[in-house]
């Protein structure tokens, strides 16, 4: 038992650090379309594809949401963006031009379009974060004090 109990209080200063990362990408992730609407260029795409939520929960499937898929050409090439803002009815149709938001910096690919939404994942990765700070934070504090 003992053994057990000296794997988990080792474990404190990785939890906390994996608890912190989580936090600040949760932040980031739930700034990144604004941030890229922001400072991104435009280009004007064309709606080729509307994907079904493949979230296959009841309510989904009787909502049967649809999210586009944007082609869109820079001066560097071609480029495809998988939209996660699933809406029924859809604002959109296969051929539809629109405007799409990008940045692009080495291998940074950010892409929006204007009624984007972040989605479910820096909620998630909040209720992680928050999580795993909560046990490593006390086990980190506890072996400092030792130090002192």
């Amino acid at each position: 038992m003992s053994s057990i109990l000296n794997f988990i209080t080792s474990l404190g200063p990785i939890l906390s650090l994996i608890g912190t990362y989580l936090l600040i990408l949760s932040h980031t992730k739930s700034h990144e379309i604004e941030h890229t609407i922001k400072k991104g260029k435009v280009a004007e795409g064309t709606v080729t594809e509307l994907r079904e939520n493949p979230d296959h929960s009841d309510l989904m499937s009787k909502l049967k949401a649809k999210a586009p898929v944007v082609d869109f050409h820079t001066t560097n090439g071609w480029y495809r963006h998988y939209s996660t803002t699933y809406k029924d009815p859809s604002p959109y149709e296969i051929g539809q031009k629109v405007k799409i938001y990008h940045y692009l910096y080495k291998s940074r690919h950010e892409m929006a379009l204007e009624d984007d939404e972040p989605g479910t994942l820096p909620k998630t990765l909040l209720k992680w974060g928050i999580l795993i700070c909560a046990v490593g934070y006390p086990i980190l504090l506890s072996k400092l004090g030792g130090l002192f």
